[in-house]
C-alpha cells in the first residue's frame, strides 16, 4: 500500500501496551520492597515477580528489573551477614546498611521510574 507505513520487527520498539505493562509490573515491585520493609514476604514476592517478568520488558525497564533483583539478593546477602555476626556486635552495623542500602535502591529506583529514566549501572554493587 503506497503512503502506509510497514510494520517493524526484530529490534523495533515495543508496543506502547508492552512498555506500559512492563512499566507497571517495574512500579508494582518498587511498591512491594516498600511493603516489604512491613512484612518481609512482599521482598519475596517482588524479586519472584522481577525474576519472572525481566526478559520481556523492553530495554529501559530491564534496568529496573535487574536492578530490583539485585537490590533483593544484595540486601539479603549483607542481612545474612548482619545476623551471622551480631554475636560480635558488628553484625548490627551490617544489618542497618542492609536496611539503608534497599531503602536507598528503592527510593531512587521508584524516583528514576516516575522520570521514564533507566537505571544507569542496574549491576552495580551501591546505588546504581
Amino acid at each position: 500500500m503506497a503512503g502506509s507505513v510497514p510494520r517493524t520487527g526484530g529490534g523495533a520498539l515495543p508496543p506502547p501496551d508492552a512498555e506500559r505493562r512492563a512499566r507497571t509490573i517495574a512500579f508494582a515491585v518498587y511498591a512491594l520492597y516498600g511493603a516489604g520493609f512491613i512484612t518481609g514476604l512482599a521482598f519475596v514476592v517482588g524479586a519472584v515477580i522481577a525474576h519472572l517478568k525481566r526478559d520481556e520488558a523492553p530495554g529501559w525497564l530491564r534496568t529496573h528489573l535487574t536492578f530490583q533483583i539485585r537490590t533483593f539478593w544484595i540486601g539479603l546477602l549483607w542481612a545474612l551477614v548482619g545476623m551471622m555476626t551480631t554475636w560480635l556486635l558488628v553484625g548490627f552495623l551490617f544489618l542497618a546498611w542492609s536496611f539503608v542500602f534497599v531503602l536507598v535502591r528503592t527510593v531512587r529506583g521508584f524516583l528514576r521510574l516516575n522520570d521514564d529514566r533507566p537505571i544507569d549501572d542496574p549491576q552495580s554493587w551501591t546505588f546504581g
